[in-house]
């Protein structure tokens, strides 16, 4: 009995691969030759409207199979074309970017100053980046962008007040803004920069990130650092501070640019340990090759004895 019911599975399996799509007039002589084969291959104990519903049911789980496949591949396929239309905007959103980023660079010029000697700045709230010759240890730079054009003219000077409590000058001279037409007043952006030149002597040993920028405050006769100014901001990319002013302060006076004096002394401090530490190793390697001097000519001296 198990080897007919093996003989009708094998039967049924071959039959369901043999059968055309639902619906087709040719199914009836393939519905008949496969149900001879199955009756002749020892299924003999079962009828043909059982051997009839058993392929019957086997078709529709295979039509089933197949419409799952159908649904599969189109589910795929949606997700293949949602990916493709993601990547499109990724492509759409990097590309804008891409134009965001040209148009802002299009919208800056970039300008030599020289000190003492007006520099004509466009309104239009065109960025305009004002670079001067170069200081001590670095270059002072000024930023300009207002809707109305004006005239910059910086003046490079001797510092008109005291440094800020507990701050030293880090750049010996002092910088004097002068904006003919707004002063200063106004302006969608008015930023004091000072790109330090890193290969300078007056460098070492100073850790310019610690750099602030300074107001003179005239009245006081001194200059002052304070978060009302601005923002301020090292860009080490550039090896640059930058005070971003805000709204309320005018870019028209004197600007300084100093270190604590707490971190200028710690690094004068580790110059001199690193110059201490080098000297003492060097009178110790002197001392060393004395000794060893003076151990060779005893030894010089006991040898020329037992030669006599």
């Amino acid at each position: 009995m198990k080897s007919s019911f093996f003989t009708v599975a094998l039967g049924l399996s071959i039959g369901a691969q043999a059968l055309p799509a639902p619906n087709n007039k040719a199914s009836t002589q393939s519905l008949a030759q496969t149900v001879a084969t199955l009756q002749t291959s020892g299924a003999q104990s079962l009828t043909n409207n059982e051997i009839l519903s058993l392929l019957n049911a086997l078709s529709s789980g295979a039509a089933t199979l197949v419409q799952g496949g159908a649904a599969a591949g189109g589910a795929a396929g949606e997700g293949g074309a949602a990916a493709g239309e993601g990547a499109k905007g990724e492509a759409a959103a990097g590309g804008e970017a891409a134009e965001g980023a040209e148009g802002e660079k299009e919208n800056e010029v970039d300008l030599t100053g020289e000190f003492g000697k007006a520099v004509a700045v466009e309104g239009g709230d065109i960025k305009q980046d004002i670079l001067f010759t170069k200081s001590t240890v670095g270059a002072f730079e000024f930023e300009f962008q207002s809707a109305a054009a004006d005239s910059v003219t910086v003046t490079e000077k001797e510092p008109g007040g005291a440094a800020p409590a507990g701050f030293e000058f880090l750049e010996s001279k002092t910088y004097a803004v002068a904006l003919a037409v707004s002063k200063g007043e106004g302006l969608t952006l008015s930023k004091i920069d000072y790109i330090f030149d890193v290969a300078s002597a007056g460098l070492a040993g100073k850790d310019i990130t610690q750099s602030k920028v300074g107001r003179l405050c005239q009245s006081a006769g001194a200059f002052v650092i304070s978060e009302s100014l601005g923002e301020v901001e090292f860009e080490a990319e550039e090896n640059e501070v930058t005070l971003n002013l805000n709204k309320a302060v005018t870019a028209e006076a004197e600007w300084g640019i100093f270190i604590p004096v707490a971190a200028a002394a710690a690094s004068n401090a580790t110059a001199a340990e690193g110059a201490k530490g080098a000297g003492e190793k060097a009178a110790a390697g002197a001392a060393a090759g004395e000794a060893k001097k003076e151990a060779k000519a005893k030894m010089e001296g006991k040898r020329s004895v037992r030669l006599y």
